[in-house]
């Protein structure tokens, strides 16, 4: 009888493991491909709900900008009131959002679900990657889990400009409608999974505050030098007081009783060396696909399918690059597969750069996929070095941290590359300054992070 007791539990509980790893996955590509999925669909939408180059990187930094301000203080509500329930509320909040957006009439109404969608989105994300350390307390199996998780983030960057350039002919409210079903698997799945322990956590409200409003105003006034100027008023206005903003948050972290954002974790070199990466790394991502797009389909004339199917091969090569990542992780440590994956998309972007012009698509597809091969080498094992580098009480903070830095990345890349393709003579220019910078910024992460390594 007792046998049979214990043979159900250790059942049960590898049902509940399984469980929160796959819906941790299934999260993190949710999360990443309704990043890039609207890409694709962009000039469409736009040419239906109107809006210029400003208008559009609102779509897409509307997102990502509610999604970075608020993954801290959803890191801090997540140690306070469990994973589970924090991973249920942003899966449900996130089908409402994307039915919003679904059936939006204006690029207002648009840019507002998009917003509501980044909320969702900053619950998930740190829920889901504290889920995956709970439920895979043995280290192997951690690290198998965190690929998992990796691969649904990675892929997300790849499949989802193919999602968008599928769905978008047949009507661009589908790139929206698309995320329902995921929301529903789930929270089918959060059913099964084990609860979550609770940890008393006081929340850093005027911290957040100053996060929000320092974040928007900064990415607003680079948005706003395209459309503007960098001399307008306003632009000037919004990058001043960002820029003071965030400088007053830092502050304010150093003296709050239970900071958002313990300056503390910068002190731990693992950190530093994580948090660069996936800064880095999403930054170059999200603007390269972000202009990328608008090269293919506005520069070389192709339509949303065409230009969706560029990413293909990456998609493939991506999911190969996180199987392949967790075995190296496992084999080799995360000294040995950081190093491999930045060398990867290094060479990657320079493929992209020294090609002729205009830079062929066959091209921009292997460099695309080379570079998702680095990066899905890379992203898990940046992802085991945060949650290996703190205790585990501050994994929940930490790992919020670390997907902070990543997306306020992505939506600086986003403003950043966007303000300079309107400032050069054509995209192809634009598309090829993209690249090289991508690849001189890879170049000082590696610098950087062999030089950790060496010091240790």
């Amino acid at each position: 009888m007792i046998d049979t007791i214990e043979t159900h539990t250790f059942q049960s509980t590898r049902l509940s493991s399984a469980l929160a790893t796959s819906a941790a996955a299934v999260a993190s590509f949710l999360a990443g491909m309704d990043v890039l999925i609207v890409n694709v669909a962009l000039p469409t939408i736009a040419a239906q709900l109107g809006g210029d180059m400003a208008v559009q990187q609102w779509v897409v930094d509307g997102y990502t900008l509610l999604f970075a301000a608020l993954l801290l203080l959803a890191g801090s509500l997540t140690d306070r009131f469990g994973a589970k329930r924090l991973f249920i509320a942003g899966a449900a909040l996130f089908g409402v959002a994307s039915l919003f957006c679904t059936f939006a009439v204006s690029m207002t109404t648009l840019v507002v679900g998009r917003c509501v969608l980044g909320v969702a989105s900053a619950l998930i994300l740190p829920a889901s990657m504290a889920l995956i350390n709970e439920a895979n307390p043995n280290p192997k199996r951690r690290a198998w889990a965190l690929a998992l998780w990796g691969a649904g983030g990675a892929s997300a960057s790849a499949v989802g400009p193919l999602l968008g350039g599928l769905l978008t002919p047949v009507h661009w409210s589908l790139v929206f409608a698309i995320n329902v079903p995921f929301c529903l698997m789930i929270l089918a799945a959060c059913r099964r999974i084990a609860p979550s322990p609770t940890r008393p956590r006081r929340f850093d409200w005027t911290g957040q505050t100053l996060a929000l409003v320092g974040l928007s105003a900064l990415v607003a006034g680079i948005i706003e030098v395209g459309p503007l100027g960098l001399a307008h008023p306003a632009t000037l206005t919004l990058l001043v007081v960002g820029v003071a903003t965030l400088v007053a948050f830092l502050v304010s972290q150093a003296k709050a009783a239970a900071p958002m954002m313990p300056l503390g974790l910068f002190h731990v070199r693992d950190m530093q060396v994580a948090l660069q990466i996936g800064f880095i790394m999403i930054f170059n991502w999200y603007g390269m696909v972000f202009i990328c797009t608008m090269f293919l389909q506005n520069q070389l004339h192709m339509g949303a399918f065409a230009a969706g199917l560029v990413f293909v091969p990456s998609a493939f090569v991506t999911i190969l690059g996180n199987v392949v990542g967790g075995r190296i992780i496992t084999a080799r440590g995360s000294k040995f597969s950081i190093t491999l994956g930045l060398a990867v998309m290094i060479a990657g972007f320079l493929i992209e750069f020294l090609a002729p012009a205009p830079i062929p698509v066959g091209v921009i597809t292997v460099g695309l996929g080379v570079v998702g091969f680095g990066a899905a080498i890379t992203t898990p094992a940046a992802a085991g070095v945060v949650l290996k580098s703190v205790d585990g009480s501050q994994a929940g903070i930490a790992s919020a941290m670390f997907n902070t830095f990543r997306q306020v990345g992505g939506a600086i890349g986003v403003a950043v590359f966007g303000v300079v393709a309107t400032f050069l003579p054509s995209l192809d220019v634009a598309l090829r300054v993209v690249f090289l910078a991508s690849a001189l910024l890879l170049v000082w992460v590696l610098l950087f992070e062999l030089t950790r390594w060496r010091d240790r």
